[in-house]
């Protein structure tokens, strides 16, 4: 290209405008028309698309070619991050990907893999994987966010025996720990109110 990007290279006369028209693609089968950006010559008729112009077309192709392959989009991947409470840095260090993956991924530059995809929605999911990716990338949570609290549950078998349940997991809106280091049985008038 010219230093004077309105400048026709071709015939080093013309002045480039810039079109939008719609090229009709297929990927997997899947055929779709897409916006495509472009410029063309008012004196030779040329057309060529200038590097802005060929970066927003080929994320126009990645974002469909994630819709078709059943990855989260550009935009999808960033309001998760988001959600997660984490900058772009901090979400590759959680879930991998190199420094400016994240960066990539929610412009549709290029697509995530689909283990990463997949790593991603289990920890929208649950939240207890999410917290535990943040702690093996070093990263401590601030107090505002849903923290997991071990319980132990106590329930009767069949034997009427009494069991604990060391893996009984529930939500709680604290970093507290809380540790239940004897279990102490209530009549049933005193938990009528509970």
């Amino acid at each position: 290209m010219s230093k004077h990007p309105t400048m026709c290279d071709l015939c080093q006369e013309g002045t480039l405008e810039v079109k939008q028209g719609l090229n009709t693609v297929t990927y997997k089968n899947n055929t779709r028309g897409l916006e495509t950006s472009f410029c063309e010559c008012d004196v030779c008729g040329t057309e060529m698309a200038l590097p802005e112009q060929t970066r927003d077309n080929k994320r126009r192709m990645t974002a469909f070619k994630k819709e078709i392959d059943g990855l989260l989009t550009g935009f999808e991947v960033r309001a998760l991050r988001e959600r997660f409470g984490l900058t772009q840095a901090e979400a590759a260090k959680v879930f991998g990907g190199g420094v400016v993956a994240f960066s990539k991924y929610e412009n549709d530059d290029v697509s995530q893999s689909e283990a990463m995809d997949k790593l991603m929605r289990l920890a929208d999911r649950l939240p207890e994987v999410l917290m535990q990716l943040k702690n093996d990338a070093g990263l401590n949570p601030p107090s505002n966010v849903i923290q997991l609290a071990k319980w132990q549950l106590f329930v009767k078998d069949a034997a009427n025996e009494e069991i604990v349940d060391e893996n009984f997991l529930q939500v709680a809106e604290t970093q507290a720990v809380y540790n239940v280091s004897t279990f102490e049985k209530a009549q049933w008038a005193e938990c009528q109110e509970c």
